[in-house]
């Protein structure tokens, strides 16, 4: 399989919103081939699209992708893609991340976020790597060791009330170790994948796009002629903030990234 301009990722047990169409039909328009790995194959109902996005079963890919509970699909998430890493390398996007040009040509991608630099959370970094984008070639060393650290706790934790932060943290961890070190020169700044930082995911769609106000000393500032994509932050915006996407500000930055995309209804 030719993974050089090939972006997958995966979409299991939930119906995709709009936001997601939006950040598929941005990876599209830069001239991307995409590839979802899901359990339906009727995920995309629109005809357009689904002639267009690669749409593969998780059970037909061949890999030890281990399901003992098919209601807790999402737990599997971060486990499935760095097994896929693992097995065909390529390149990971989250689906809550919107393409405003094309990724950096680096062979190893690590995406950061900001950390706060304020309140009773401040970090004494200033970013910390997280897996909205990952690339790397296959069987390599690092992915096989992530793949390994992960496989026991997913196995053997089947509690639907365990989120992705613990297994994201085992990740980074691994990154602090001396062994991996090395990794951290592959990780980007969060200005090439996150400009806006997560506190600010409720702004993203309900102030207007020119916001620079500060919050925990972060910036809403997403210009950067490094920036290539912008991270959504999907949970935040629907789980924690509840946005309406009919119901936003008509100069959000979420509607001027691409205001005349596909919105599937």
């Amino acid at each position: 399989m030719n993974k050089t301009n090939e972006i997958f990722s995966i979409w299991v047990k939930n119906e995709p919103k709009n936001l997601n169409y939006r950040c598929w039909n941005s990876w599209l328009r830069q001239g991307y081939s995409v590839v979802l790995l899901t359990d339906d194959l009727q995920l995309l109902k629109d005809v357009e699209l689904s002639s267009k996005i690669e749409l593969i079963l998780i059970t037909n890919l061949g890999v030890s992708f281990d399901i003992p509970n098919k209601e807790n699909l999402l737990q599997y998430i971060d486990l499935w893609r760095f097994i896929y890493l693992k097995d065909y390398g390529g390149t990971w996007l989250d689906s809550d991340m919107y393409l405003t040009k094309r990724l950096p040509e680096s062979e190893i991608i690590i995406s950061s976020e900001h950390t706060l630099q304020a309140g009773g959370r401040k970090s004494k970094d200033l970013y910390r790597p997280n897996i909205g984008c990952l690339r790397f070639p296959p069987n390599h060393p690092f992915v096989e060791e992530v793949v390994r650290v992960l496989t026991p706790f997913d196995k053997k934790d089947d509690n639907p009330n365990v989120n992705q932060t613990s297994k994201m943290m085992k990740f980074i961890n691994l990154l602090k170790k001396t062994k991996w070190a090395h990794m951290n020169e592959y990780v980007v700044e969060p200005q090439v994948f996150c400009p806006v930082p997560y506190p600010f995911a409720k702004e993203l769609f309900m102030n207007h796009y020119q916001n620079a106000r500060v919050k925990y000393g972060l910036k809403f500032d997403y210009r950067d002629d490094t920036t290539c994509g912008v991270h959504l932050w999907e949970n935040l915006t629907f789980n924690k903030h509840k946005i309406d996407l009919n119901n936003i500000h008509p100069q959000s930055l979420y509607q001027r990234l691409s205001p005349i995309d596909y919105i599937h209804t």
